[in-house]
Formats: structure tokens, sequence, C-alpha cells
């Protein structure tokens, strides 16, 4: 019979006991005393677990919302229902781990190593009372940053990978039974053996014409950047809705881009890092993992934007005031995004 995880209350822990634990099961693995960590149904959320050594430590249950897990090694240790929803997990080591049923909406595993992990959907029973039970189904990587991330021989039937990052993710030897890519970035992905209904509106490579698309876009960029410095005597406004801006991934930074118009405009992974984009408008634009640091963004609008993994370090996401005595505000209404994107980015004070 399942355990039933779900229905057990979970204890708070604290970085000091985390910490305490953490140099146990560093003994444990040694052979010189201690104990194997246990975080069985233990509340880890937004605690600092970044370089620390748990491998085959035991987090089943377990609730790591928003934790730092980067460059942890966590080898064949046990996730099986954890809720690692917004964990970051970049560079962590969890190789053959038991990840069945956990949850990582939102988490990024970019370069995470999950090789031979077993993440299929576990099917959970949750006791609600006397006489009501429901089936719980987890597995979800939606809309997580899994960049270069290695799945090779990973039994992965269930999972749902929809909208997530998996550039130059590796495949090979997974078991892909009923698993779910729609609207997933899948560039340099190899190995990917799915029914087409599965990739569902995901991205895919960039067209081979990547030079013609350069030639063609890039004029439309020194044409608006022009028209910028010479107050618009010369050079013109760029209209870029609706075009895949991904071949000019490099050539945006540090421009001064005023008013630039990609509305619904697919510009994943470009680099706006520096840009003069205020009052620009990206409406609808798919703007995952693209870089604004720094950016100047006062006014601009992504209204439906999918901006989730994009980074806006130091960007000035302030108000942007008109020639008119009016004011723009920077607009990311219904806009698909990430908790703490703009926890660095340059806000208006508080009245």
């Amino acid at each position: 019979m399942l355990r039933d995880l779900y229905g057990e209350k979970r204890s708070p822990c604290s970085q000091r006991e985390v910490d305490l634990i953490a140099a146990g099961h560093k003994r444990y693995l040694t052979k010189s005393g201690g104990a194997r960590a246990q975080f069985v149904s233990v509340t880890l959320d937004g605690l600092r677990l970044a370089d620390y050594q748990f491998p085959e430590a035991d987090f089943a249950g377990a609730s790591l919302v928003g934790a730092n897990l980067s460059r942890a090694n966590l080898e064949r240790a046990s996730f099986y229902c954890a809720d690692l929803r917004k964990a970051d997990l970049r560079h962590a080591n969890l190789r053959n781990s038991d990840m069945r049923g956990a949850s990582f909406k939102g988490a990024n595993l970019s370069f995470a190593a999950l090789d031979n992990a077993d993440l299929r959907a576990a099917m959970m029973v949750q006791m609600l009372g006397p006489g009501r039970v429901t089936v719980v189904d987890r597995g979800d990587f939606s809309n997580c940053s899994m960049k270069g991330i290695c799945f090779a021989n990973a039994n992965l039937s269930g999972v749902n990978f929809n909208g997530a990052l998996l550039n130059d993710a590796n495949f090979r030897g997974a078991k892909l039974a009923d698993v779910s890519f729609v609207g997933a970035v899948i560039c340099g992905v190899k190995d990917l053996s799915v029914p087409p209904e599965a990739l569902k509106g995901a991205i895919a490579d960039v067209s081979a014409d990547n030079d013609d698309a350069v030639a063609a876009l890039r004029p439309k960029l020194d044409a608006h950047q022009q028209w910028i410095m010479t107050g618009g005597t010369q050079g013109q406004t760029a209209m870029l809705d609706d075009m895949d801006l991904r071949p000019l991934h490099k050539h945006f930074a540090g421009r001064q881009l005023t008013g630039l118009a990609a509305r619904r405009a697919v510009a994943i992974g470009v680099d706006f890092q520096g840009c003069q984009l205020q009052a620009a408008k990206f409406d609808g634009a798919d703007l995952r993992d693209a870089n604004f640091s720094g950016a100047d963004l006062r006014g601009a609008s992504f209204r439906g934007a999918n901006i989730s993994h994009a980074r806006f370090t130091k960007s000035d996401i302030r108000m942007l005031k008109l020639l008119s005595g009016k004011v723009r505000e920077t607009d990311f209404f219904e806009s698909q995004q990430s908790d703490n994107q703009f926890a660095t980015a340059i806000v208006d004070a508080a009245a």
C-alpha cells in the first residue's frame, strides 16, 4: 500500500538545523559516525542548500518551494512526491535520484544532471477523511528552465514538459511514453522520439538560413537606432511584430531602441542587455530566457508576454515621464512570469 505523504503534517526545519544535519550526513558518508539525512515530510521552503553534499539523503514528501539547491550533490537522493516548485537546482547532481511524482513547476534545472533518474509521474493516494480519497498525479516540469540537462536513460513516462526550456537537452535512451512538450523550447534537442501532437507549439531550432535572416533584420535595427539618434530626421522605426528575432540574439545589446515594436515576436534567449527600450511594445511576445539586465524599460509594455526565466537584473522598470507631463507605467499585465524576477530591478519609490 502506498504511503500517504500528502496527508502527513510537515514539520518546519530551520537553516541551522539543516546545517547540523548536513554535518552528520557528511560523517555518515565517510563511515565515521553521523546519520543519513532524513527530511521526510519536512518544510524547507526558501532555505539555502546550495553546494551541500546530500547524496542518498531522503527528501520524500518534503516541501522545498523556492529553496536554493544549486550545485548541490543529490546523487541517489529520494525526492519521492517532494514539492520543488520554483526551486533553484541549476548545476545540481541528481543522477540516479528518485524523483517520482515530484513537482518542479517554475523550477530552474539548467545544466543539472539527471542521468538514470526516475522521473515517472507517480500516482499517490491522498486521504481526505473517512470515505474520501483522491488520486494525486505529479511529475511536473512545466515552465522549468532545463538548458543542457541530461535525461539519458531516465524514465520520464507521463511527465509534463509543457513550456519548459530544454535547449540542448539529452534524451538519449529515455522512456518517453505519454510525455508532453507542448510549447516547450527544444532547440538542439536530439533523440526525441514522440508523436507530433506531443510537440504542439514547440519551438525548434532557428531555420538553416540564419545568415539571410540576420541580413534582413539587422538593417531594421540600424535604421531604428539612426531614427532615435537623429531625432527622427533620418532612418525609420523598426516594426518587428510577429517576427522570429532569435537570429539577432546578439545584435540588440546596448542599442538605442526606444519605442521598438516587437508584439508577438519570438525572442527566446535574446540579449537585450543595456538596451534603451523606453516605451517598447512586447505585448504577447515570447521572451523566455531573454536578458534585459541593465536595460531601460521605462514605460515598456509586456502585456500578455511570456517572460518566464527572463533576467531583469538592475533593469529600469519605473514609470516613463512624457514631455506632456503625463506618465506611462511599465506594463506587465497578464504576463507569464516567475516570482522574484524583479528583485534587483529599479522600481518606483513607494508612495
